[in-house]
């Protein structure tokens, strides 16, 4: 006699657990991109896709704007652009099925992103971005396509980014891809120095430089913009010092390379030229604050808090005393750097790239919190980010203002041997756009809405 097997509520729900995980797994397994990751790797996947449909033209991803998932183009296509260095719109060309996008906030994307449009009503698989840095241990093989995937359209866009690289074509541009050298450069280097001959063009992939001429600050570059073409034109020695402000990723085009390029597509020429002088006009515009600028941090980020001197009361400090009211300590501040019309205002400049407060933390406690560098629970008040922030930034502040928190501030000082380990009393402080609310403070406080954040491309096009 057969014996009769008993199926619980539990084993039911186990056994369509791992259809569901079995269904999922077979229909990832038919997308090429992901054809041969692990067994357990398709099974997280599943677990977490998302199948999402986007009608013609709809917008999935906008440059220079939070992105929280990773994309997986199921059916139709989705165009890819992005703006050059001076506003103009550049095509990165189609991403046909089977391709990934949005993996950039995992590996940094301080290069403000891409636009994608759905070209056609599409279907795209969604993975939360927060799903995979949690689960990145388990997620080894697909982490790696991914950052390897990153890294390779870093170099593009930098290069769609420089205006006359811009005006390549897609092919074009992938040939010049295999000819650069990629070397990373240590804040403070030295990546031309006057005097010397160009070895080549030099564009800037991630980090910030400042050029100098006799040891003046007379210009700025970050991710996006060239240098080196002048004198490789002219064939004469650099005329001025090019030293990283930041850590940086240099990508160098051989001379010959380079000369071969402007052979081909001889109308670079005066593209380059162009460019050249209307950065040089600016520059000498702007000359009389470019050491300001470099000291004061003022590029290091993607926006600034500017404040309208020309309708803010002398005498208002309502924005101060917000700041205050709420973080119990001013986080900003009502003085700052005159620039034309407004005041650039002394506060955390939300370093994009090689925060020295981040490389200072022993507890990893500064972290990306969307477009702020936020301080987490984790830090134990050590106070090392505070002499690290060249820009006077960072301070260390009581965790607890009430009477309880003073109370044991008072009792930490007395030299007793305590029974139980103690929680942190203190922690790092610093502007992060007010995290965690719905809107900030100071902004919303002014009454004729002189205080606002802009865009630094906005007030510095070059």
């Amino acid at each position: 006699m057969a014996k009769t097997v008993l199926r619980t509520p539990e084993s039911l729900s186990r056994q369509q657990l791992r259809l569901r995980d079995d269904q999922r797994i077979t229909a990832l397994r038919e997308i090429p991109v992901l054809e041969a990751l692990p067994l357990s790797e398709l099974r997280l996947l599943g677990r977490h896709a998302v199948l999402r449909v986007f009608a013609d033209q709809a917008t999935i991803l906008t440059e220079r704007m939070p992105n929280d998932y990773l994309y997986i183009v199921l059916h139709g296509t989705v165009m890819v652009n992005l703006h050059d260095r001076i506003g103009r719109d550049v095509s990165l060309g189609r991403l046909p099925v089977g391709t990934m996008f949005g993996e950039g906030p995992l590996f940094g994307n301080r290069f403000g992103g891409v636009s994608v449009v759905a070209q056609s009503s599409c279907q795209l698989l969604q993975i939360s971005l927060d799903v995979l840095r949690r689960e990145q241990a388990q997620l080894g093989q697909l982490m790696t396509q991914l950052r390897a995937m990153y890294r390779q359209r870093l170099v593009q866009s930098t290069l769609a980014r420089v205006p006359f690289l811009a005006q390549l074509s897609d092919q074009e541009r992938s040939d010049l891809i295999a000819q650069l050298i990629v070397r990373d450069v240590q804040r403070g280097e030295y990546i031309v120095r006057a005097g010397n001959r160009p070895n080549g063009l030099h564009l800037i992939e991630l980090g910030q430089c400042a050029v100098a001429r006799d040891d003046q600050v007379v210009g700025h570059l970050e991710e996006g913009d060239f240098f080196g073409a002048l004198a490789l034109m002219s064939e004469t020695p650099a005329t001025d010092d090019v030293r990283a402000v930041t850590p940086c990723t240099i990508m160098t085009l051989p001379s010959l390379s380079f000369f071969e390029l402007l052979r081909q597509r001889p109308e670079l020429t005066t593209a380059i030229t162009q460019l050249l002088t209307e950065r040089r006009d600016y520059i000498e515009r702007q000359k009389e604050e470019l050491g300001g600028i470099l000291q004061k941090g003022i590029r290091r980020g993607d926006t600034v808090f500017v404040r309208d001197v020309n309708h803010c009361p002398p005498d208002c400090r309502l924005c101060v005393q917000a700041c205050t009211t709420r973080h119990g300590a001013a986080r900003m501040h009502h003085t700052g750097m005159l620039h034309e019309q407004v005041m650039l205002v002394d506060a955390c400049r939300q370093c994009r790239h090689g925060a020295e407060c981040v490389e200072a933390c022993p507890s990893n406690a500064i972290t990306w919190q969307g477009t702020a560098l936020v301080v987490q629970e984790n830090c134990t008040g050590c106070g090392d980010c505070v002499p690290a922030c060249p820009y006077e930034a960072m301070t260390i502040e009581p965790r607890d203002r009430s009477w309880r928190g003073q109370l044991q501030r008072g009792l930490a000082k007395i030299p007793l041997i305590p029974l139980t380990p103690q929680a942190p009393l203190y922690q790092a402080a610093k502007c992060d756009f007010c995290a965690g609310y719905d809107d900030m403070a100071c902004v919303s406080v002014c009454p004729i809405g002189a205080l606002r954040l802009v865009a630094v491309e906005d007030l510095f096009p070059y």
